[in-house]
């Protein structure tokens, strides 16, 4: 199973509550989700945009596949309370996943790529095209440029994360995956390629309170990583106290983007 920069007891938390409703559905605009269609979601986490797409495809299944048991655990119970039921979940590799003859008419992905630098994530692109009946599509939506459009720039903290994201790299983390999705649909022979460019996230001024829980959250499941990367450790809090510093100052702006990208199979 894949190394996963995020690991941690924590994680399926942070999933559920960084995942909101209608950021999904406006990345899933484009993308022609019918009642009755079958639906592939590929590294599903806790399920919550597995849900999403449960309630835009009803009667129809969504699969959830993910290599965590225990995020799995938790979508299946999740699933259980909110009454979502033709949602099933399979613990696997999509690489290495076992359905038999099994297709789906849309197979998608939400940022899962960026933890998949290279090869491994033209294979990933590659299993999700073999999982898609004739005429389907696949989708992939995922960050570029992770952690770093600010202004006015700091510096410091400019220099501090770019070392950073250097040394994740090593792992398998790639922060500048979305402006790469384009060339590996056309590498994996896509038809009708579209591409879509959205606001991640917007933050004008200091984050509310929910948004800086999330970051919170991602600091602290960092911890450990960042510590592995840099030394001494006094260097690791002082990243983190000057990203969340800027996250809270009312003149800062921060954003990200998300490319959505699909093609016919």
């Amino acid at each position: 199973m894949p190394d996963y920069l995020m690991e941690h007891p924590l994680e399926g938390e942070r999933l559920e509550f960084k995942t909101r409703k209608e950021k999904v559905l406006k990345e899933l605009e484009s993308l022609t989700l019918k009642p009755g269609m079958d639906v592939l979601d590929v590294g599903c986490g806790t399920g919550a945009v597995t849900r999403i797409l449960a309630e835009r495809v009803f009667p129809g299944r969504v699969v959830g596949v993910d290599f965590s048991e225990e995020r799995l655990r938790a979508a299946e119970r999740i699933a259980r309370e909110t009454g979502v039921r033709n949602v099933r979940y399979v613990r696997a590799d999509v690489r290495e996943l076992d359905l038999g003859e099994e297709q789906f008419d849309v197979v998608f992905s939400r940022c899962l790529f960026q933890y998949l630098a290279g090869k491994a994530g033209e294979d990933t692109l590659a299993a999700m095209k073999r999982r898609t009946r004739t005429g389907g599509t696949v989708c992939v939506a995922d960050i570029d440029g992770n952690l770093l459009y600010r202004y006015p720039l700091d510096p410091e903290l400019g220099r501090l994360l770019q070392d950073f994201l250097e040394e994740v790299e090593k792992t398998g983390f790639d922060p500048y995956v979305g402006r790469k999705l384009y060339w590996m649909f056309c590498g994996a022979g896509f038809r009708g390629i579209q591409v879509d460019l959205l606001p991640y996230y917007l933050i004008p001024g200091a984050a509310d309170r929910a948004t800086l829980k999330i970051w919170e959250m991602k600091s602290q499941i960092l911890e450990k990583k960042l510590e592995e990367v840099f030394s001494p450790a006094q260097k690791v809090r002082r990243m983190s106290e000057r990203f969340l510093a800027d996250l809270a100052s009312e003149e800062v702006l921060h954003y990200n983007l998300i490319f959505v990208v699909q093609g016919k199979v």
